[in-house]
């Protein structure tokens, strides 16, 4: 069977940026409570914060089930943190600063990504997306990518807010290939997380490929929200490049023909 399909991770693997520290996050709730006050709803720094911490319990114990919430359900989320109403007027007042605050500490391209989808599309690949969102939802990604461009690249982006699950289960990765319309033995992931990424895709039947480069400052995050409860797969290559890639690739292939 030749590989037709190719699917990315998105968060280092394809974009990466240093805000695992308090600043997208401090960013985030001033932007919520300006908009608040602005809209007539007195509400102090204290209030604010403490909504934050609620919607970051739940959803660290959604996230935990390998389930995800719509972005609607974050903003509901953070609105009963706060002790109100999460009618649709006031999620629409909150929802452009806390979905859309990466907006302004833009991730960067990883060194190759660009180079990489354009010569994998190219060649004839057809090219996914599969990420877990965070609090940024798909749409923002999407807006991220196109203003890269390379959000025409992909046959199908797959988000885990517009789907209700995350990586690694097995929601995620069906959906994606629906949407790409290939075969499992078709398909190689490529992402950077050995649960996430290798454990997931290959649980589906996929091949997989690990990259790297940024995995240990992703694991510093991720570690309080995903558990692999003994989840281990071997990846079918491992790069340190994304240019390391399109061989990678090649050698799957000629295994496959063997």
């Amino acid at each position: 069977m030749t590989i037709d399909t190719v699917t990315f991770d998105v968060w280092n693997t394809l974009v990466v940026h240093e805000f695992y520290d308090d600043r997208l996050k401090n960013h985030r709730m001033k932007s919520i409570r300006d908009a608040l006050r602005e809209h007539g709803h007195s509400c102090t720094c204290e209030e604010i914060r403490i909504a934050y911490d609620y919607t970051e319990e739940c959803l660290t114990r959604i996230w935990q089930t390998e389930r995800d919430l719509s972005n609607d359900g974050h903003l509901a989320l953070f609105l009963e943190g706060m002790g109100l109403d999460p009618d649709d007027d006031t999620m629409e007042i909150i929802r452009e600063p806390y979905s859309c605050a990466l907006l302004d500490f833009r991730p960067k391209l990883v060194d190759g990504a660009a180079d990489i989808i354009n010569t994998l599309k190219d060649q004839g690949y057809r090219l996914g997306l599969i990420s877990n969102t965070g609090r940024t939802p798909g749409r923002t990604m999407r807006e991220v990518l196109s203003e890269y461009g390379l959000a025409g690249c992909f046959t199908a982006m797959t988000f885990s807010d517009e789907v209700g699950h995350i990586k690694p289960g097995r929601q995620i990765y069906d959906r994606a290939l629906k949407s790409l319309g290939s075969a499992p033995e078709k398909t190689v992931h490529i992402g950077d997380n050995p649960l996430l990424d290798v454990y997931g895709a290959k649980a589906c039947g996929w091949k997989a490929i690990l990259f790297t480069k940024y995995m240990a400052s992703f694991e510093k995050y991720a570690s309080k929200y995903y558990n692999a409860n003994g989840r281990t797969a071997e990846p079918d290559y491992t790069v340190e490049t994304l240019g390391q890639i399109v061989d990678a690739l090649a050698a799957l292939d000629s295994k496959n023909v063997e």
